[in-house]
């Protein structure tokens, strides 16, 4: 017998291999960097890619730390990165031990100015990096905003 939340999982995963997406497999180097490659290809044909830089969903609704990746990989390429924030997301489905029905609530994207390289290597890395958290955190909601640590990112 499966289990409602097992029989959603695979449905979600079949649709966001339906739709091209590229899915972070952590379990070693050689796994993220074949997802670092696999998005290098997409972005050189002139595609865009949308990353969610802070590599897993927060238990508070807080916005966590960046990971270094998607900066990097934008630096090497020298393509502007585009923040993006989202307030709802949340409110709709929080991030709970257990599973749970979707809530109705309304959602909200903001698209910020993009940020374009200004030299590249390390320092263009994390003036970008900086520069996006401040941007996506300045679009949360008031009782979204401030760092809270999160353990399970």
């Amino acid at each position: 017998m499966r289990s409602e939340a097992g029989s959603s999982n695979r449905e979600v995963g079949y649709a966001c291999r339906k739709s091209h997406q590229i899915m972070v497999d952590k379990r070693g180097v050689s796994k993220i960097k074949k997802t670092y490659d696999d998005a290098r290809r997409i972005l050189e044909q002139g595609y865009s890619v949308t990353v969610f830089p802070e590599g897993a969903r927060s238990f508070t609704g807080h916005m966590g730390s960046f990971k270094k990746g998607a900066f990097a990989l934008a630096d090497e390429l020298q393509l502007p990165v585009v923040p993006l924030t989202i307030n709802g997301s949340f409110d709709i489905l929080p991030r709970m031990n257990d599973w749970h029905f979707i809530n109705w609530h309304p959602l909200c994207l903001t698209i910020h100015q993009p940020i374009y390289p200004v030299g590249q290597g390390p320092e263009n890395i994390n003036a970008t990096m900086r520069q996006a958290y401040d941007s996506v955190m300045a679009g949360l909601v008031p009782e979204h905003q401030g760092f809270v640590e999160n353990p399970d990112q």
